[in-house]
């Protein structure tokens, strides 16, 4: 799919934060209301893509991305988390029911520990395997360089 945005700024050389305005394809789109380019509510969103041509702050850019990127990333946000806290619960049940094993006079009281055992492991894996994220755009082309703006003393905005 491809967007069109403007680099808010560069984090590293070859990577820029781009401020990408919503399309009107996002409003028809399913995964509208959890897609996290588009969580913030707000019609501006910046999102991280590859800078391999050089794009400078203010540049007006078209940058793409892989749909299927953004439902993965979703997937593991919410569902790896959820997975987590259903095998707590089974554990817990299974314990406590099938082996007898209690603490203390409440009952359940080793279920609820160990769904919330299972899902801190399971917040704390997502966390971890978000360090290993691979960034899934890559800006394409410029459309219209920041100089150009300047020359017409037109700003455009790149910050909240």
């Amino acid at each position: 799919m491809k967007e069109v945005g403007v680099v808010n700024r560069l984090v590293e050389k070859e990577i820029a934060e781009i401020r990408a305005a919503t399309q009107e394809e996002c409003a028809s789109c399913p995964l509208n209301e959890s897609c996290p380019t588009h969580l913030s509510g707000s019609k501006n969103d910046t999102i991280l893509a590859w800078n391999r041509i050089g794009a400078e702050k203010g540049d007006l850019v078209e940058f793409e991305y892989e749909e299927k990127d953004i439902v993965k990333g979703i997937f593991s946000i919410y569902m790896v988390p959820f997975f987590f806290f259903v095998a707590g619960l089974v554990v817990g049940a299974v314990l406590e029911k099938g082996f007898n094993i209690h603490i203390g006079r409440l009952p359940n009281l080793l279920t609820v520990i160990s769904t919330i055992v299972f899902l801190t492991a399971g917040v704390i894996y997502v966390k971890e395997k978000d360090k290993d994220f691979k960034i899934p755009s890559e800006i394409t082309r410029v459309l219209v360089k920041a100089s150009y703006f300047d020359s017409l003393n037109i700003t455009l905005q790149t910050k909240k």
